[in-house]
């Protein structure tokens, strides 16, 4: 299948189609300088993307209206939605005791989708609720987009198309219509990647801080922005380390050559002082360098001089060059050769000619650049080991915001540091508001019987269902589910997405599913994820449009059908 070699971005194994991996490291594209520009190559998904939204919403009504309930209250005033709309009306400090002695606290629910609902409320004549509903609708079309940019920006606009359209027909995608808080957050998340894409740090910081004030699972893109930033850290030493290296050694090996073709140059005059015409030489120990040149030019007289003027050891010196790594190091060694014999031929041509030193001279600059040698002008590897770019292409580095200047890394580290800081306040101002320090908050998610166990409760759920006959096709089926998640994660891995979506997919999935959270919000909670549907959606660009638009037409049904299902039937999602 993909044999492509984990990186830190994306090289799909698609070369023979268009829409093939690109960089992630260079000038920021037109996605983020020119809005309008951006949003009408975005169009086509998100006009995909509203309409599978409105036939659910549609289904959603009709099947409400046959069953005597309101579909909106549904979206707007049951569940979660609900608890948001308090926490808008009242503030923070509302609670409900049950009967077992629990306490349902909305200090568990992030206050930024609740303080957009007041906001929205107090310049409109819009609810509370209804607020909420506007804020979700607005932030699930930015969320497609997001989505569209990123698989945009990493696989091609084809491939962006289907992953927003894959995104929209999810079983539970009539939760991004709802005043949930789902919509809001997988925004912020998807641009917050987007741009650490495009080594916008700053940037990425703030919507990672926002998304960590809208779901606890704001974490996971904090994670992304500081695993990706200390890599591109790492990859910045590590480069200024080999360039150094290598500068060291090219240095050396240059001061040898010369040393070397001086010695030399000094053994062939004392050759030639011992034979006839030997005045020519003569001077060689004076000259140095510039001297040898012009022994190599008296080829015709005096075939000692000639071999003398193409020293082994010179060619020696050559080889082991170019046996070092990179390209690099040998065009510097090369060209570091040919201008020291460039620099002795103009001394030589400042000399008072002899008879036939002028004759010679040419035959003995042609001489001297074969056994030299030129690197090539076109195509020489810089010292990193990479080919320049042609006509300013960005490079293939796949290292996101990897810059040479200080004010890159200075906007990196500022990122960084911006990014933990909403979930962070919110956590600690509610162990202030309990009382109970920094792990506060935990005892409020406990009080809903949440947490975080590995995923023992998980499993012992499933395991409960293989008790009997007809729940263990339940369970079967449970297995199976988690099977795909886990296969669709280890396919993004071998593709070798851009490691920010690969820590970002990562921290989600493994949250949602090793949650002690009630069973039927999981998949609510892996909604977020995104990036596990990006192989669905190259296999599903490399398809027929006729025949990829039935398969999503066909599961958009599918999907509407099972919402308002759910919505009406089992709830809470």
């Amino acid at each position: 299948m993909w044999r492509t070699p984990l990186r830190w971005s994306a090289r799909a194994p698609l070369g023979t189609w268009r829409f093939g991996a690109r960089s992630i490291i260079g000038p920021v594209t037109d996605l983020g300088t020119r809005p309008g520009r951006a949003l009408r190559r975005a169009a086509p998904a998100l006009l995909g993307y509203a309409a599978v939204r409105a036939l659910g919403l549609l289904t959603l009504a009709l099947w409400s209206a046959a069953r005597d309930k309101s579909a909106y209250t549904l979206l707007t005033a049951r569940w979660d939605a609900l608890w948001y709309t308090r926490v808008a009306e009242l503030g923070y400090g509302y609670e409900v005791r049950l009967p077992n002695g629990d306490v349902h606290s909305n200090l568990a629910f992030f206050p930024l989708l609740p303080w957009l609902e007041r906001l929205l409320s107090a310049l409109t004549p819009l609810s509370y609720a209804d607020a909420g509903f506007v804020v979700s609708l607005l932030a699930s079309l930015a969320a497609a987009w997001g989505v569209f940019a990123v698989t945009d920006h990493v696989y091609g606009g084809r491939a962006g198309v289907c992953a927003v359209l894959l995104w929209a027909v999810l079983p539970v995608g009539i939760v991004q219509s709802m005043a949930y808080s789902e919509s809001l957050f997988t925004a912020l998340a998807a641009w917050s990647l987007y741009a650490v894409l495009t080594g916008r740090w700053v940037t990425a910081g703030l919507l990672a801080s926002l998304a960590g004030l809208t779901r606890p699972v704001g974490l996971a893109v904090v994670a992304a922005v500081w695993v990706t930033g200390a890599a591109a850290f790492l990859r910045e030493r590590r480069d200024r380390h080999e360039t150094t290296t290598t500068a060291g050694d090219q240095a050396g090996r240059e001061t040898t050559t010369v040393v070397g073709a001086r010695e030399q140059s000094e053994a062939a005059t004392a050759a030639r002082e011992q034979e006839p015409g030997g005045e020519i030489a003569t001077v060689a120990p004076e000259q140095g360098l510039g001297e040898a040149a012009t022994v190599a030019c008296e080829r015709d007289r005096n075939e000692a001089a000639t071999a003398a003027c193409q020293p082994d050891r010179n060619e020696a010196a050559t080889a082991d060059c170019e046996q070092e790594p990179g390209q690099a190091a040998t065009a510097a060694y090369q060209r570091g050769q040919c201008e020291a014999a460039s620099v002795a031929c103009e001394r030589d041509r400042s000399r008072p000619e002899g008879p036939s030193s002028g004759r010679n001279r040419s035959a003995a600059d042609a001489g001297g650049a074969r056994a030299v040698g030129h690197a090539p002008e076109t195509g020489t590897a810089s010292l990193s080991g990479r080919a320049p770019d042609a006509e300013g292409a960005r490079t293939p580095s796949h290292s996101p915001g990897v810059g040479k200047s200080g004010g890159t890394r200075v906007r990196r580290a500022l990122g960084m540091a911006l990014a933990p800081v909403g979930t962070a306040a919110y956590v600690l101002w509610v162990g202030h508001r309990t009382g109970k320090g920094p792990l506060g908050y935990l005892d409020v998610q406990a009080g809903w019987r949440n947490g975080f166990d590995g995923g023992y409760a998980f499993a012992r759920f499933v395991g409960d269902k293989f008790t009997s006959f007809p729940s263990a096709l339940a369970g079967a089926g449970l297995i199976v589910g988690v099977a795909l998640i886990i296969w669709l994660y280890v396919i993004c891995v071998r593709q070798g997405q851009p490691l920010p979506l690969l820590v970002y997919a990562g921290v989600v999935t493994a949250l949602a599913l090793c949650a002690s959270s009630y069973f039927g919000s999981k998949p609510r909670l892996l909604m977020p994820a995104f990036p596990l549907l990006l192989p669905l959606a190259l296999a599903l660009a490399r398809a027929r449009t006729r025949r990829s638009a039935a398969v999503v037409a066909a599961v958009a049904v599918a999907s509407a059908l099972y919402g308002a299902f759910w919505l009406n039937g089992s709830g809470p999602p």
